[in-house]
């Protein structure tokens, strides 16, 4: 006999957990209990005192866009004012520093410089003819490309067959691109594009920020897309930190009858008759679930912990221990610092020094191809690729007064690769390399300046179960076989499992991984179709 019951269960109380329960409560009219983990709820969406006294580090999301969360901003009018609010970049949305020669490129925001003329004498530095393409591609790709890419991030895959938003996007003949190009990378689409090396370095690095390998074949329209507008994206982060989202979450959630239970660790589904009918904490509790399950865990331990492989065709089963998860694995160190950056790269365009996402990088755009093979033979990459997220420029919540919190990314190892002191020594190995790294395009980076720092590594990322072994971020790669209807498999893309009743979403699913609305607000999508619910975007007339 079951000891509490809900009308809806969710498993694991992270972004995507929150967001569909917020959707079964309000529209569905649900009760909803939503079983965490962790000693509180949010997931990737987790900011917390960091590297010293006053200084907030984003310990696992932390760069957003504005199109994460418009239907959240639609249908929770509250969304906004309970915390959900960007941090928006006022002049410069990101830039590059090339180490050979500390050249500078910024790319500056569509607010700021609407027409990309500004943007485009910085590109003419590198390429005139650059420079022109940059322009004329403006208005092609928003008019064309971003309401397809909404509809494919905002709804479930279409029927197995029938083309889907990402199908007729990169079959559009406005859009220009050729049928073979569907089949490349996008560090190769991208060299088609543009001629300058500069320019294909920068968006490739930016790229590989969002989990999208610029290298691996079969991404190239997509990949070259999300990096083309993503470097004039206006949204960086969040007030305050990613966590904010998650009070909003909460907030939202408490006031329409659903209720978060912190750690709680979800042992199986209990199935009946084919159906899911609860689930059983590893204390022994079972809850009953009246009319649903939803579980936000990665595809194996979804297929092989919570219910059992049994339910599954030995060929899903197979598929899905043999999704590829090794690759999206970073390093993520915030910094806590006495001055900012002073970089020499401002005495040609001292923009650089408002640009929330600035990349330090090599001119050759090959070099992330070098890193990539490194990482194939298991060796730590013998170059830095630094990612940099400033979101202190725009966000005086991040430090103390007259401080600085920054952040470093650099694409590593997965976790597997080494053991536990091999990780330790890694850890203060990494932290002098790139403050050397660092210095070269800013003389006053060096240990004076550092306060104190959080080093966090695959190894760290393991912590969290859907990420473990690899301490992969994006729970599993964002191949060209692993991304769209094909997230995780075909099979389970849909949102819907063999099992009644039994849902299953999160960074792991359909269409792609990160912090957004997508997973969570499309599962919900398709339980509405299930149960017959509120369906909020019928309601306004929306096509997602």
């Amino acid at each position: 006999m079951a000891n509490a019951s809900f009308d809806a269960i969710v498993i694991g109380g992270g972004n995507k957990g929150l967001v569909t329960a917020m959707y079964l409560a309000k529209f569905g009219g649900m009760e909803v209990g939503i079983f965490e983990k962790r000693h509180e709820a949010g997931g990737g969406w987790c900011t917390d005192e960091g590297p010293a006294p006053g200084f907030l580090a984003d310990y696992h999301s932390s760069g957003m866009a504005s199109t994460y969360h418009l239907t959240l901003e639609r249908d929770f009018p509250e969304w906004k004012e309970l915390g959900g609010k960007y941090i928006e970049s006022k002049v410069t949305s990101s830039g590059a520093i090339f180490h050979e020669d500390n050249r500078p490129l910024v790319i500056y925001t569509r607010r700021y410089d609407p027409t990309q003329e500004r943007s485009a004498k910085e590109i003419a530095r590198f390429s005139q003819k650059d420079a022109a393409t940059w322009v004329k591609l403006q208005n092609r790709v928003r008019k064309i490309a971003m309401p397809l890419l909404l509809e494919w991030w905002y709804n479930p895959p279409p029927p197995p067959g029938e083309p889907d938003a990402m199908d007729r996007l990169v079959a559009h003949p406005d859009l220009g691109f050729e049928p073979s190009q569907a089949a490349k990378s996008a560090l190769e689409v991208t060299q088609d594009v543009f001629e300058s090396d500069h320019l294909v370095a920068m968006c490739m690095r930016h790229l590989q920020s969002y989990g999208v390998p610029p290298t691996f074949p079969g991404l190239g329209i997509y990949g070259f897309l999300v990096a083309f507008l993503g470097l004039t994206r206006e949204a960086q982060g969040v007030v305050g930190g990613t966590h904010q989202w998650a009070h909003a979450a909460t907030k939202i959630l408490a006031a329409n009858r659903a209720k978060v239970l912190t750690k709680r660790v979800v042992k199986k589904v209990i199935i009946k008759n084919g159906e899911a009918r609860g689930v059983l904490l590893e204390d022994g509790t079972e809850v009953e679930a009246k009319k649903l399950v939803v579980s936000t865990t990665s595809p194996e331990m979804l297929v092989f912990d919570l219910t059992g492989e049994e339910y599954y065709t030995p060929e899903v089963a197979r598929k899905v221990k043999n999704l590829e998860r090794r690759w999206t694995a970073i390093t993520w160190y915030t910094w806590a610092l006495h001055e900012y950056p002073n970089y020499i790269a401002a005495g040609v365009n001292p923009d650089i020094l408002k640009t929330d996402m600035l990349v330090l990088i090599s001119s050759n755009p090959r070099a992330l191809e070098r890193e990539w093979a490194w990482r194939q033979l298991g060796k730590m990459p013998d170059e830095l690729n630094l990612n940099i997220l400033a979101h202190c420029v725009d966000d005086p919540t991040r430090a103390p007064e007259g401080k600085y919190a920054l952040l470093t990314e650099q694409f590593c190892l997965s976790a597997n690769y080494l053991t536990e002191k091999e990780w330790m020594d890694y850890k203060k190995a990494h932290a002098e390399d790139v403050l050397q790294f660092w210095n070269k395009a800013a003389p006053n980076m060096t240990w004076d300046n550092v306060i104190g720092y959080v080093p966090l590594t695959p190894y760290d990322h393991c912590k969290n179960p859907n990420m473990a072994p690899y301490g992969n971020y994006a729970i599993i790669d964002a191949t060209a076989s692993q991304i769209g209807k094909f997230r995780p498999v075909p099979e389970l893309a849909g949102y819907r499992t063999p099992i009644k009743n039994l849902y299953a979403t999160g960074s792991g699913w359909h269409p792609i991984h990160g912090a957004m609305s997508y997973n969570g607000y499309n599962a919900y999508k398709v339980i509405a179709d299930d149960h017959g619910l509120r369906k909020p975007w019928k309601e306004t007339g929306s096509r997602w």
